[in-house]
């Protein structure tokens, strides 16, 4: 079973700025869309409350001990009960997709990373993913996209396994 990491990040691994993503990367939503399509994915509360409703085609899973119930959504106390509840609805992969804490709390499950390397490392904000030991990971494959008129930034999109 591999358990996943979709995530967008700079060099600096700056993932958020007010709730928000720091960047306008049109194909880089794109990837995450078809990416994403029929798995279950696993997210934290704050992370669901900036998409703003369950997405479509999904397993919409959140981690939150203060909500109770959310349409169109399950929601798990801990991550672990999350990932348990994602297994139940695939035999192929359970995808974590923010934020920070359940980035921070899921490395120890994750076995695949897919990363979206945006070239902004001049952005600051408030949100982070963990920090990580690549030497841990082999890249298996990327693929660059240029700046353009819906990309604001250049970026690569790389996947990695756990060695």
């Amino acid at each position: 079973m591999i358990i996943s990491s979709l995530v967008a990040m700079n060099g600096n691994k700056l993932i958020g700025v007010n709730n928000d993503l720091p960047w306008k990367l049109k194909d880089d939503l794109e990837h995450f869309k078809n990416y994403s399509m029929h798995k279950p994915i696993i997210m934290g509360r704050n992370t669901y409350d900036s998409i703003g409703r369950p997405l479509p085609k999904r397993t919409n899973i959140i981690v939150s001990k203060t909500l109770s119930e959310v349409p169109g959504c399950y929601v798990c106390n801990s991550l672990d009960q999350a990932v348990l509840l994602g297994k139940e609805h695939t035999n192929d992969e359970v995808i974590l997709i923010g934020g920070a804490k359940i980035f921070k709390e899921g490395m120890k499950l994750i076995n695949k990373l897919v990363i979206s390397w945006v070239d902004a490392d001049h952005l600051i904000g408030d949100v982070y993913f963990p920090d990580f030991d690549m030497d841990n990971w082999i890249e298996v494959s990327n693929d660059i996209y240029q700046k353009s008129d819906s990309n604001e930034f250049s970026f690569k999109i790389s996947e990695y396994i756990k060695k």
